[in-house]
This record gives C-alpha cells, sequence and structure tokens, in this order.
C-alpha cells in the first residue's frame, strides 16, 4: 500500500500551463490592453502619419523563466499644429505596416525617432528588451522570445510588428515579426565591422537583394539613396570661422579672454558646432534601371542630387565665458576673507580715524597736485609699502581701471576715454527693442553705464582677469581712496544722476548719491552765504503812490536790531500785520535720505513708543525741518505772524471767505481748524521760534558726518560684501549682454523665452534684503542656456558667410538651430547649398578641386514586390535597409511572404 501512495503523489500533472505558456499569455493580455488586436474587426484602417511628430511610449514588466523583461509600445501622434501644415491624415482601407514599409516619405528620417522608424519606416511598434544591463546572446534563449512573439502576434492578429531586442542596447539589433492575414514579415538585422566588398556599392547590394528574395517573380527594384558629408574640418583658414574673435593681447596687458571693462565677456570658449552633416538625397522616380553605382562608376553625382538635406551637431557642455564669470563672482560673494588678510594691514589704514597712519594719510591728500586722486600721480599715494612693493593688480592696469570709472580725472571732455554719457535715461542698452526697455524698468539696480554699473563690469573682470579675489580687495581699496579725495577736495562724483538719492535702484547707487550730496552741501557750505535781495533791489507795484513810499524809508522799517537776512524771493502777498511785501526765505536744504536710513528712522520711531510722550517726541523729531523753515521766515519777514507763514507753507491751512460788511463785501481769511486746536504743534513751534538766518542755524544735514559714515562704512566692506552690493547690477547687465548679442532680425524662441524668465526672476529677487545668493545661483542654467544659444547662432552664422553670404542666412541658421535639419529642394543650386558646397570643396584634400570628399556615411533603401516563396503567392512587399560607415555595415531586412498559397 504504502509502495502505491508513493506512486499515486508522484503523478505530474501535465495539463497545467508551462511557463512558456503563461509568458506567451500574459503578453497576449498585454496587446490586448494597449488595444493592438484587431479580432472581431472588419478590415484595418491605415493612416497615414509622418515620422516628425511626437513619439510616445508605454511599457509593461513581463518575466520569463525568472528573467525580467520589458514590453514597450512605440507610436508617433501628429501634432496639431504639424497635421495643419500636411493639411489632412489621409485614411484609407489596408495594412498600416505594409503602407509604412513601402511608403518613402519615411526613408531617412533626419528628426529624433526610434531607430527602427529609421530603418524599416514604421510608426507604430511593441519592442521586448531584457531589463536591466541583461542581453540576448544565446540562440536557443532567442529563438524561444521569437517563437513566443509569433504566437502571441498571430493569436491577437495584432496590427503593429513586434521585435525583440538582441545583444548590447548600444548595438540596436532587433528581430521581429509580424502576420496581417495569410502575409507574414519577418524582421532580419546584421551588424558587421567589415564591409565586404559586394556590399560598398549600390549595384551590389541589388543583387544581394535579390539573392535574398529568391528566384520568384519580382517587380524593379526601387531604390532612395542617401550619402552623406561632414563639416567637422570647417575651422580653417584664420579667427573668422574660429567660435569668437581672439583678444587684443596688446590693449589688455597680456590678460587673455574677450571681455572688456564696459562688458561682460560672452562666448563660449570652444566652439559649440562638433559638426555640419549635408545629405545629398535620391528618394524619388529611381530603379535599378535607371541608376549605376558600382566601384568603375556612378551616377550619384551630389551636386546633381533634387534634394540636400543639412543637420547640425552640437558640441554638449560647451563652456561659457558669461557663466564662468557669474560663477566665480558667486563664489566671491560666499568667500569670508576681509581686506587685511588679504592684503596686510597698509591697505586697511583709513578705517580707523584713530590709527597712527591716519593723520599721514590726511596730509598725504591735501597736498598740492596738479590734478587730483589716484589718477594725478604715476606713483601711487600715500607713500605706502603698497607703492613701493606693488599690489595684485599691475600699476599700468589700476590706473586703466580708475580711468574708466572716473574718466574726468583725465581732463576735459574732449579728451576722456570713457566718458559718460550726459544723461542716464536707460535701464538697457539703447539698441534694444521697445519692448525689453519696458521689462527692464522695474529693475532695482542702476542706469545702464552709469559708476554703479561700471563698477559692477570692472569688478568681474577683476575677479576673472586680475588676481580673483586679492584683485577685487586691491581695486576696491583704490576706489575708496580716491571716493575720499573727492570728498576732502570736493569734486563731485562722476556717472550718477544728480540731486536726492534715487530710492528706484540699488543701495550702492544710492549711497553714491547721497556722497554726492554731502560733496555738493559742503561746497555750498564754504562758498559763504547766498547772495540775498539788497534793499535797493526791491521794487514797488505801479499802484502804490510816491507818497506812500516815501512815508517809510527802507532803512528806518526796522530796527537795527531786526533787520531783515536770508531774503531769496519777492512775492505778490503782504505781511497780514504791517502790509509789507511777503519774501520767500533762503532755507536749508532737503534733508536727503537713502533707503538703510529710512529704515533706521523707522525702526527709532517705533521704538519711542505709542503713549503721549513719545508721540510727541516723535513729532517733534520729524518737525525739525519745519522749525527751521518757521526761524528763516520770521529772519526774511521780521514782525510776520503764524498766518503768514502758513499762507506760504501751508496754502490749504489758509481758508479765505468772502464777508459782507457795511463797506461792501471784502475777502477775510483764517486758519483751518487743524491750526486752532489746543496744544497744535505749528503754534506752539512758531511761540519758540526765533529769527535766525538758514546758514547760522543748526545744520538738519550734517554733510560731514554722513560722508565719514560712508567712506568709513566702504573702507571696512570685505570683498564678499562687495561682491554682494554689486550682484543684482551683475546680473543686469548680464541679461544686457546677451539681449545685444540676441539676432534683431530673426527669432530665437528659446532664448527668447529664457531672457523673459530671467528678467522676471531679476524683478522679484532684486529687491529682496538681505540678499539669498541661492536664488541667483538658480538663475545660471537660464543663462547659460540662453549664452550657448545665441553662441551657437553666432558661430554657424560666421561658419555659413565665410563660404557665401545671402540674404536669408540668418533664417537658414535659425531654422537650423531650432530643428536641427533644414531640407533644401534643389540642393547644391539654392543658396545655402552653394555656401556648403564650397565648404565641401574647400575640405578636398585632393589636386582636382572639383571632387568632394568621400561621403562619410552611405544610406540606401530597396524595396521591391515580389511573389514569395512561389510565383502562386500574394504579390508581397519586401525591403532593405543599408548603412555603410567608414568602418561598419548595416543591413536590416523585411521579408513577406504568404503562408497560405505557397
Amino acid at each position: 500500500m504504502d509502495q502505491e501512495d508513493e506512486e499515486v503523489f508522484e503523478i505530474v500533472d501535465f495539463t497545467s500551463a508551462s511557463e512558456w505558456e503563461v509568458f506567451t499569455s500574459r503578453m497576449e493580455e498585454i496587446l490586448f490592453s494597449w488595444q493592438l488586436s484587431l479580432k472581431d474587426k472588419e478590415e484595418e484602417t491605415t493612416v497615414f502619419l509622418g515620422l516628425n511628430g511626437e513619439w510616445k511610449s508605454s511599457s509593461e514588466d513581463i518575466s520569463f523563466a525568472g528573467h525580467p523583461f520589458i514590453l514597450t509600445h512605440y507610436w508617433v501622434e501628429e501634432s496639431a499644429e504639424k497635421g495643419k501644415r500636411h493639411e489632412s491624415v489621409v485614411e484609407k482601407k489596408g495594412c498600416q505596416v505594409f503602407e509604412s514599409l513601402m511608403d518613402k516619405s519615411h526613408d531617412f528620417p533626419f528628426n529624433k525617432c526610434h531607430s527602427l522608424a529609421k530603418f524599416y519606416g514604421l510608426t507604430d511598434f511593441v519592442i521586448m528588451s531584457p531589463a536591466g544591463n541583461e542581453m540576448l546572446t544565446s540562440e536557443d534563449r532567442i529563438n524561444l522570445l521569437l517563437s513566443s512573439v509569433t504566437i502571441a502576434v498571430n493569436n491577437v492578429q495584432s496590427r503593429v510588428p513586434v521585435f525583440v531586442q538582441l545583444h548590447s542596447k548600444s548595438q540596436q539589433l532587433y528581430q521581429g515579426t509580424f502576420e496581417s492575414k495569410n502575409l507574414r514579415t519577418d524582421f532580419q538585422m546584421v551588424h558587421l565591422k567589415r564591409i565586404p566588398p559586394t556590399c560598398k556599392h549600390l549595384s551590389g547590394l541589388i543583387e544581394l537583394f535579390k539573392e535574398k528574395i529568391g528566384n520568384s517573380s519580382i517587380n524593379p527594384v526601387e531604390c532612395s539613396v542617401c550619402l552623406t558629408y561632414s563639416l567637422c574640418d570647417i575651422r580653417n583658414a584664420g579667427w573668422d570661422n574660429w567660435p569668437q574673435q581672439p583678444p587684443d593681447f596688446e590693449s589688455k596687458g597680456g590678460v587673455v579672454g574677450n571681455a572688456t571693462l564696459s562688458q561682460l565677456g560672452f562666448g563660449a570658449i570652444k566652439d559649440p558646432i562638433k559638426e555640419i552633416l549635408v545629405s545629398a538625397v535620391w528618394n524619388n522616380n529611381l530603379n535599378e534601371d535607371v541608376v549605376v553605382d558600382s566601384e568603375v562608376y556612378t551616377d550619384l553625382v551630389p551636386i546633381e542630387a533634387p534634394l540636400w538635406i543639412v543637420r547640425l551637431v552640437l558640441n554638449d557642455k560647451v563652456p561659457s565665458l558669461l557663466i564662468k564669470s557669474l560663477c566665480s563672482f558667486l563664489d566671491l560673494c560666499g568667500a569670508k576673507e576681509s581686506t587685511e588678510q588679504l592684503l596686510g594691514k597698509n591697505y586697511t589704514v583709513l578705517q580707523s580715524p584713530d590709527s597712527p597712519e591716519y593723520e599721514r594719510a590726511l596730509g598725504a591728500l591735501t597736498k598740492e597736485r596738479t590734478g587730483y586722486g589716484i589718477l594725478s600721480s604715476k606713483r601711487l599715494p600715500f607713500g605706502s609699502k603698497k607703492a613701493q612693493t606693488g599690489g595684485p593688480i599691475p600699476e599700468n592696469m589700476l590706473v586703466n581701471l580708475l580711468n574708466f570709472l572716473f574718466p574726468d580725472a583725465e581732463g576735459d571732455l574732449e579728451i576722456q576715454t570713457h566718458p559718460y554719457p550726459e544723461e542716464f535715461q536707460s535701464d538697457c542698452s539703447a539698441s534694444l527693442d521697445i519692448k525689453w526697455k519696458e521689462s527692464f524698468s522695474a529693475f532695482k539696480t542702476s542706469p545702464v553705464d552709469s559708476l554703479v554699473w561700471r563698477l559692477a563690469t570692472t569688478a568681474v573682470y577683476t575677479m576673472t582677469h586680475l588676481n580673483g579675489i586679492e584683485g577685487v580687495a586691491h581695486w576696491w581699496h583704490e576706489i575708496v581712496l580716491e571716493l575720499r579725495y573727492r570728498w576732502e577736495h570736493g569734486y563731485a562724483i562722476p556717472g550718477l544722476k544728480t540731486g536726492m538719492p534715487d530710492l528706484n535702484y540699488c543701495r550702492l547707487y544710492q549711497k553714491l548719491q547721497m556722497l554726492n550730496c554731502c560733496i555738493e552741501h559742503k561746497k555750498v557750505s564754504t562758498s559763504g552765504p547766498p547772495v540775498e535781495l539788497a534793499d535797493e533791489d526791491e521794487f514797488y507795484d505801479a499802484e502804490e503812490t510816491l507818497e506812500s513810499i516815501e512815508e517809510t524809508p527802507p532803512k528806518e522799517r526796522h530796527s537795527a536790531w531786526n533787520q531783515p537776512q536770508g531774503r531769496k524771493e519777492r512775492t505778490k502777498m503782504k505781511l497780514l500785520r504791517s502790509g509789507e511785501t511777503l519774501y520767500i526765505p533762503v532755507t536749508q536744504a532737503l534733508l536727503p535720505m537713502t533707503e538703510d536710513m529710512i529704515e533706521e528712522q523707522s525702526e527709532m520711531m517705533e521704538q519711542l513708543g505709542d503713549n503721549a510722550e513719545g508721540s510727541e517726541l516723535r513729532a517733534r523729531i520729524l518737525s525739525a525741518s519745519l522749525l527751521s523753515d518757521m526761524e528763516s521766515f520770521k529772519a526774511a519777514n521780521p514782525g510776520a505772524q503764524i498766518e503768514d507763514f502758513v499762507r506760504w507753507h501751508s496754502p490749504r491751512d489758509w481758508i479765505e471767505e468772502e464777508v459782507v460788511t457795511s463797506d461792501g463785501c471784502k475777502i477775510e481769511g483764517r486758519l483751518s481748524g487743524r491750526m486752532q486746536t489746543p496744544g497744535n504743534l505749528w503754534q506752539e513751534m512758531w511761540r519758540t521760534a526765533k529769527p535766525v538766518v538758514a546758514w547760522r542755524q543748526k545744520r538738519l544735514f550734517d554733510d560731514t558726518k554722513e560722508a565719514e559714515k560712508i567712506l568709513h562704512t566702504f573702507s571696512a566692506l570685505r570683498p564678499a560684501q562687495i561682491a554682494s552690493l554689486l550682484l543684482p547690477t551683475i546680473i543686469h547687465a548680464s541679461v544686457n549682454r546677451l539681449l545685444e548679442e540676441l539676432p534683431s532680425t530673426t527669432q530665437l524662441p528659446d532664448a527668447i523665452s529664457n531672457c523673459q524668465a530671467a528678467i522676471s526672476k531679476i524683478v522679484q529677487i532684486a529687491r529682496h534684503s538681505p540678499l539669498e545668493l541661492q536664488q541667483y545661483e538658480d538663475l545660471l542654467p537660464t543663462l547659460q542656456t540662453v549664452e550657448v544659444h545665441l553662441s551657437q547662432f553666432n558661430a554657424l552664422r560666421r561658419k555659413m558667410i565665410s563660404y557665401e553670404n545671402w540674404e536669408g542666412v540668418d533664417d537658414f541658421v535659425t531654422r537650423l538651430l531650432i530643428d536641427n535639419y533644414v531640407s533644401l529642394p534643389g540642393g547644391s543650386h539654392t543658396p545655402a547649398g552653394i555656401a556648403l558646397l564650397r565648404a565641401l570643396e574647400g575640405l578636398n584634400k585632393k589636386d582636382d578641386a572639383s571632387t568632394l570628399p568621400p561621403p562619410v556615411k552611405k544610406e540606401f533603401v530597396l524595396r521591391a514586390m515580389a511573389h514569395r516563396p512561389g510565383n502562386g503567392s500574394t504579390s508581397s512587399c519586401q525591403k532593405m535597409f543599408c548603412s555603410i560607415d567608414e568602418d561598419s555595415i548595416r543591413l536590416a531586412g523585411a521579408w513577406t511572404q504568404d503562408i497560405l498559397f505557397y
């Protein structure tokens, strides 16, 4: 019994599905889920799509015997725009696969598509490939998978072919199958590193094609040919074909790079164009009866080809000058070293007024010179160690830098090398389109070609070409010395808008404007009191009688201790009490304030609190200018009342009304309600105000204090802090530089959209305080994309016009950059074709200049209708693709046979 029981348990159920059957069934389920089955469909509809649409894919995981595979469906969809360009999508009854195999418009697609689309012209197919890094190299495994695929395709009646990927993925080797009714197509491929002699020309390939088809009845073999030539050696004969013009070493003091003091560097460091491929194509009305291509003779002359296709191959990750400079400058913003650590104490003695060398330095500043500033002497100032041993920046280069920043030190405007513009009206270059000017108006940086703009460009130049961070520290130290000399001697700082600090610009620009205000205020205060109206300058209205004038002689109207002073301008108003003319007084100038000063004042006001005492103190602080105006008004108008002051200073608080009296109607005035309230600040300040002329009052604006505060702050800045102050302007200058390079005659969509995105981002981050470096670093990829695109345009355009310049060269270059290929119907007889033909002839290394160099690739497509396997079989399509490189050949065949009628 035990033996019988054991025998029963050893019985195997052969009716259960094997792994191979499960694998095949799973494949069928996936094909059904993708709606690739033609079961229960009366007839297949063929949709004629090009290969230039949008390629899409969908994948599913599948395994067999523990080995994972990926089943991927690829198909192309015609976009709406391309559908319009092709007028309409044509539909008809028939097999989609066979129509695609025979469609000549699918030969040699030059856009990015799957390799199977290039080999066979297919627009819809499925690929089974090993997952991960596994490869199918065993012949048994390959045959097993192909048998599964054949069964699945037959069972589901798939409308697309299914391929199996063989060997390594880089080889792009496939085998596949497809069935439609009584026809089956086998897709086979071979890749050889050694080219058989008979396969080097079209005649030998036609013989091979016919031999593969067999002895069956065959129509004439139709051919399509593509011969590709490479212009990778186009860089010859001088700098005209270089990616950018080489620098003038003499003018740059031996410094390498194309950046100038007024412009940031721009352009690719190496040629962004790897090669230009020119393909001569024959794909219409060409068969074995009308063309000969053998080892001894050929009809395939590229010059006579009806169609040329130009393709562009770009170098990846091309380094560019602008982004390289910006990256180094952003690194500078994160540096921790101080100027003293970088250059020594001799460069920081002016940071503290208590320094023993401070007095000696000021003494050196006050010495008589022929000019002014550091530029007035060939030797550096102060007799410091720096002047003896030299700093990081060579002396001649330092003079060039400071001459560029302060051109007025060279002399009159006529002899200045780099004068500032007379007016700063624009926030971008005048050559740019109006739409860009509107975008730049929101930038909180500085006007183009202002002092801060030049500081930004020279800072980048110094960081990139003049010893890095040490050079920046030396450069800034000399600038602070120049600013101090100008403050001490009353020379205005050039390159700035006049007037009060403009809060629409960056803080560094505001600080320099404030320093200019200090210099101007100092010049006014040291020049003595302003010229005021003398008694003899007074004049009277015509209606005043001579007697009324003689009644009060000018010298006797006021007492000796109450004579009017500080009169600036005579008005038509009269003082209410005395009836004398009301004069506008000379007042102290309005207090200039920068953005950070306003913030400090706001914080101080908040700290005073909300109680009555704090409110009163806050009002008195804010009314210091009002008290000064009251004292000046009393000095200019002895005997004036507060009503007189209000009529001049705040006319809206003086209310005039028409009053009816016994003598008739007359106009009477009174103070407004807020001026008459008890404890009104104006009333109290008027009672305490004394008649003091403006130049004898306590100064509202202490120019010395503010100037020294700014200069001390400047001298104490670390190089990283200087870089942070200039960074918004540098980014502004970078975008402006890119837009200057943007061709006005053509449209590069990517470059334009990226510039717009960068401008929008800069407008946001330039107003942030404190500065966030990460936001600026996030901008670099966008700016780099623009710079690379523009460099590609400039390099390609320079190459083309060096051989032939024609009217549409910019449009040709733009189309080539956007689409990566351009069709030239007419071939060498088009303007672009003429230029490319000359380039190809220039590469010919033979003595005969009329002969072109050998092609780097030959591609052939052979197709025919044939009865396979016998003459009684249905006529079916046969196709073979052949690609011949310099050292390899690829053959891809689609062989169709009748499986019902032999």
